[in-house]
């Protein structure tokens, strides 16, 4: 009796010594193994879904805690996602075949907008409603400047207005070019925030007489009156805030070496500020994170994507057409949904 006592004893000492080795073992590898691309599969049209799987708006890595390899590990698993996002997007470039793939230097060749920081050897390829002024913010904090809601000046150059200001032709694949996509749904419900609700752009025509409409009712109305109009002045032509963006990034030839998927991005931030050395800045959080915005565009899109009818989806979808096809961004009620389709 005495002697079984003893050997449980013996055997539970050993089981916890076991389960305090496993423990140690799985914290120390965590680091880096977090930075792993998962896709989540979700149950279509569940609006708490993008709540419960979406990473927090804000994510600051401490990068003093990381060693000098798990930050290169942290890039290495940065750069790979993003040249086989990049290769999957060539791939269907081919077949839709509305964009040369090959790249020439020279301003015609150029994105929208590109800024250039000649300080840290970086071209981002602007996109509005992908983190854009987060970004923008970014530059002035390079330059010690804190200004939350600044708007760009001399510190970052847009580079389209003037040529000059670019890293010559020898020098230009020396800087790390970046750029970052959004899901067409999100990104134009987010620019319908900013633009129309709080900026009033458009606004009056869109409420006529029925000053009581609600948000998401105006919203319909802006896809009608926007998809109908099919001149140079609909607001999905003449808005960068809703001009499809495979075009305007350039995406089928662009040189990207980082292409960023805002909705799993944050990895990619990371590893930017990691090569360009600027991981003592802290990179401006979102809206919702800042309490300007009680909910993300995600949480609305969710909301609103899920009440609307056909029709108006198949508004979406037509005014984005190549932006589905070429990105390869998922449609509302697809297992994936926001993310880019599994290749």
């Amino acid at each position: 009796m005495r002697f079984h006592l003893f050997s449980n004893l013996v055997y539970l000492v050993i089981a916890i010594i076991a389960v305090g080795l496993f423990a140690t073992f799985y914290y120390a590898s965590s680091s880096v193994s977090t930075y792993k691309c998962i896709t989540i599969k979700r149950t279509p049209h569940d609006a708490n879904s993008y709540k419960s799987f979406q990473p927090p708006p804000y994510r600051r890595k401490e990068f003093d805690d990381l060693t000098d390899a798990e930050k290169s590990a942290l890039v290495n698993a940065s750069l790979t996602r993003s040249k086989e996002l990049i290769a999957g997007i060539h791939r269907r470039c081919r077949l839709s075949d509305v964009q040369p793939l090959k790249w020439s230097y020279n301003k015609s060749s150029l994105p929208r907008l590109l800024l250039y920081k000649k300080s840290i050897k970086l071209l981002y390829s602007s996109n509005p409603k992908t983190g854009s002024s987060s970004f923008k913010n970014f530059f002035f904090k390079v330059d010690g400047v804190e200004d939350p809601h600044g708007v760009l000046n001399s510190r970052g150059h847009y580079v389209k207005a003037n040529f000059t200001l670019l890293p010559s032709e020898d020098e230009f694949r020396a800087n790390l070019i970046i750029g970052a996509i959004r899901n067409p749904a999100i990104r134009l419900i987010s620019g319908f925030r900013d633009k129309v609700l709080r900026k009033h752009q458009m606004l009056k025509k869109l409420k006529e007489e029925d000053t009581s409409i609600s948000d998401f009712e105006l919203f319909k109305r802006f896809l009608e009156l926007g998809y109908y109009n099919t001149t140079q002045n609909s607001w999905f032509v003449s808005n960068l805030h809703f001009r499809p963006q495979w075009n305007k990034m350039l995406v089928c030839s662009f040189p990207y070496d980082l292409l960023i998927q805002y909705e799993n991005g944050n990895m990619d931030i990371d590893a930017m500020q990691i090569i360009t050395n600027t991981t003592h800045i802290q990179y401006s959080p979102s809206r919702k994170y800042n309490g300007d915005d009680t909910h993300s565009s995600g949480d609305i899109a969710y909301e609103w994507l899920s009440k609307l009818d056909q029709e108006h989806l198949d508004i979406i979808y037509k005014i984005y057409a190549l932006d589905y096809d070429i990105l390869g961004y998922t449609k509302w009620g697809e297992a994936e949904f926001p993310f880019i389709k599994s290749d």
